[in-house]
């Protein structure tokens, strides 16, 4: 049989991983070793008398045919794919500006894990943990791991596990393996605790950042029970949310929130300058034939409008088609 931990990257796979194998602890043919080729999963799966215990992430290389779904059996844990971005960031101490973060390496990141999330929640027989549901809930957790692996708990064991795996622990654990190396049983590496508050993806991610893990997952986002924020986010799940009635903003909303979000009236930004081109433009026709210097200026400023109106159009990841509905919206209100 083969027992397979998986999930997003810092989605509390190894708090889930720690707890399986207590649960399983003493089975025949256990064996939990490190750094196993995934092309041997197939023969575990197939044999009764073997019960492989592994751990991995999603990667595009990974072979679906080494997945099996007979048996077989999935732990997937999930996470805030920005909180995800944001605690790697941490965990790397990659500050703002590193050659490892930006807007770029943040979208990839969520197209990997979106992709896997896909891959793994595909299979047959697997169970789904939502990380901020388990969380703060870690008894929950064990019998609901459990009763998918079908393992009898009382209320003793279920403390016993709860108190093994506390946060005091873990950071003991995490000491250990910087002196002592990675324990199989374990799997808790040197750096890998972290502030695993939910939504602590706004104190570390940038405006750009973010704006690019919403582009790339905001309509996952709203169908797993998240809130997006950004004005990118908002119009690729417009069709996913409920109708909101129109609230003026005031002057004291918050600078970050107003650049991001496109709340204060949901005007893109590019609307601005490509209205002054069209302005300038016809200005510059109309003075065509009086004074051909005054034209040269107007068509000159015209065309650093368009540039600028065309340059939002492609930060924001906006089309034409997005200015005309905005403008549709503004006037229906």
């Amino acid at each position: 049989m083969l027992l397979l931990v998986c999930g997003m990257h810092r989605s509390g796979s190894t708090l889930v991983w720690q707890i399986a194998r207590q649960l399983v602890d003493g089975r025949p043919g256990l064996r939990n070793p490190r750094g196993i080729a995934t092309a041997e999963y197939p023969k575990a799966a197939a044999d009764d008398s073997d019960l492989l215990m592994a751990k991995v992430h999603f990667r595009p290389a990974l072979n679906r045919e080494h997945f099996p779904d007979t048996g077989a059996k999935y732990l997937y844990t999930y996470r805030d794919p920005r909180d995800v971005v944001a605690s790697l960031y941490r965990k790397g101490r990659a500050k703002p500006g590193d050659p490892e973060r930006g807007a770029r390496n943040s979208r990839l990141i969520v197209r990997r894990e979106l992709r896997g999330d896909e891959f793994w929640t595909s299979r047959k027989h697997v169970w789904i943990g939502k990380y901020e549901d388990f969380r703060d809930d870690v008894p929950g957790l064990v019998r609901a791991l459990a009763n998918f692996l079908e393992v009898e708990v009382d209320d003793a064991t279920v403390a016993q596990i709860v108190a093994d795996n506390d946060l005091a622990t873990q950071e003991k654990r995490a000491v250990a393996a910087k002196a002592h190396g990675v324990d199989d049983d374990l799997r808790v590496t040197s750096n890998h605790i972290t502030d695993g508050r939910e939504g602590a993806w706004r104190d570390t991610l940038t405006d750009e950042e973010l704006v690019a893990i919403e582009a790339e997952g905001g309509r996952w986002l709203v169908e797993h029970g998240y809130t997006v924020e950004t004005a990118v986010g908002k119009r690729k799940t417009l069709d996913l949310r409920e109708p909101v009635e129109y609230q003026p903003k005031h002057a004291s909303t918050d600078d970050r929130a107003s650049r991001i979000s496109g709340d204060a009236g949901d005007m893109p930004a590019a609307l601005l300058p490509l209205a002054a081109a069209g302005v300038l433009s016809l200005a510059a026709v109309v003075s065509a034939g009086r004074n051909r210097g005054s034209s040269s200026l107007l068509w000159a400023a015209a065309t650093v409008c368009g540039v600028a109106g065309a340059y939002c159009l492609g930060r924001d990841d906006q089309r034409p088609a997005d200015l005309v509905a905005a403008v549709r919206r503004r006037i229906g209100r």
